[in-house]
């Protein structure tokens, strides 16, 4: 495996594990895993794409395609917590 699968690997794991705690309600730990991915994103070449071999691009694309799809279930979780938080706030 290279190590472009490798990071996208990783990414996934984060992705994954940032969903539990979103869906468990452990804000920090969604954060803290947040900081992770964003680290390991930065840090990731520009030209990922380019370094992937084309027998691997069908892997590559399909870890992107999962981060993505955690991603879209993570969102209305925070989302209703903002909101939860909103009305906490303007109880204040």
């Amino acid at each position: 495996m290279t190590s472009s699968l490798r990071s996208l690997e990783q990414l996934l794991a984060l992705a994954e594990a940032m969903l539990s705690a979103a869906e468990d309600g452990d804000w920090e730990l969604l954060s803290r895993h947040e900081a992770e991915r964003r680290a390991l994103t930065d840090s990731l070449p520009n030209n990922l794409t380019g370094q992937i071999a084309p027998a691997a691009a069908v892997r590559a694309r399909t870890l992107i395609e999962n981060c993505q799809r955690c991603d879209a279930r993570i969102r209305p979780l925070v989302e209703a917590r903002l909101n939860e938080l909103r009305v906490v706030l303007r109880e204040i």
